[in-house]
């Protein structure tokens, strides 16, 4: 229990730090900024301290405003840094209860399969951060960091000792899955970065749980699109962006996709 708590502490934190700068990534993407420029005040653009850098604290220590221009700092900088501390301190604990607790846990830390394992994870909630991100503020999805994000998870995947079939077939369906739609309507139904999210889900996923993920993440966006077409907050020509659904899906069933997987198998009687 002694590990869980300290790991659930350093993975809370971790992944706050990384959500903040995804986030900022996702804007400097946008804008074609680069890092070349150190963190600033998106209103006055005055540099900022690293006393003022610190994900969660700052925010609340500033009250949710410059040091300098007192102009009020989005409240989506202190949700994203939030949702990205709970989200990797909710791997650890599937983690930990997949592996049998504190021992199972040490184990992993201590082999080399564990660190690929972790390093997917971290590949995996850094892409899908950005793309849910980006999809929802702009409703674009930024290729190069996927495709590149896809190669490295496979080779972690293969290294870690996957079927290199389970890779090739999730890809496979992942990509045409979307391209096919985007070949029929032309771009209308969904856009040519979620042919890439379904390639990059594809390898990190395999075969057979892209099937599923896809499944949840059209079965959610047609609920919510639904809700929002009855209260009059969309209209039928409004369009959804996919990788809201997809980022969320691809997360959940790569923490618990396998017994997600069988308890439908199961529920169907196979």
């Amino acid at each position: 229990m002694v590990l869980l708590i300290s790991g659930l502490i350093i993975s809370f934190l971790l992944g706050s730090a990384l959500a903040s700068f995804v986030h900022c990534w996702a804007h400097r993407l946008y804008s074609g900024q680069g890092f070349k420029r150190r963190s600033h005040c998106p209103k006055c653009g005055q540099q900022l301290t690293w006393l003022e850098n610190i994900p969660i604290f700052s925010y609340l220590r500033l009250a949710g405003r410059c040091r300098h221009c007192r102009q009020p700092i989005p409240s989506d900088y202190l949700w994203s840094e939030l949702a990205g501390g709970l989200l990797l301190a909710c791997a650890l604990i599937t983690a930990w209860f997949k592996l049998g607790g504190d021992e199972g846990l040490w184990l992993m830390i201590n082999n080399y399969q564990g660190w690929l394992m972790a390093g997917q994870a971290l590949i995996g909630f850094i892409l899908l951060m950005l793309v849910f991100l980006t999809d929802y503020w702009w409703l674009s999805i930024f290729t190069g960091p996927i495709m590149v994000g896809s190669v490295i998870l496979a080779g972690f995947r293969l290294l870690s000792g996957a079927d290199w079939t389970s890779l090739l077939m999730g890809g496979l369906f992942g990509g045409l899955f979307f391209a096919v739609q985007f070949w029929l309507s032309r771009g209308r139904w969904v856009g040519e970065g979620d042919i890439y999210l379904g390639v990059f889900l594809g390898v990190w996923l395999g075969w057979p749980l892209i099937v599923p993920t896809i499944f949840a993440a059209y079965i959610v966006g047609a609920i919510i699109g639904l809700f929002l077409l009855i209260s009059g907050q969309k209209d039928r020509t409004a369009k959804l962006p996919m990788g809201v659904f997809l980022a969320p899906s691809g997360w959940l069933f790569f923490l618990w996709g396998q017994l997600l997987w069988q308890t439908y198998l199961g529920w169907l009687g196979w």
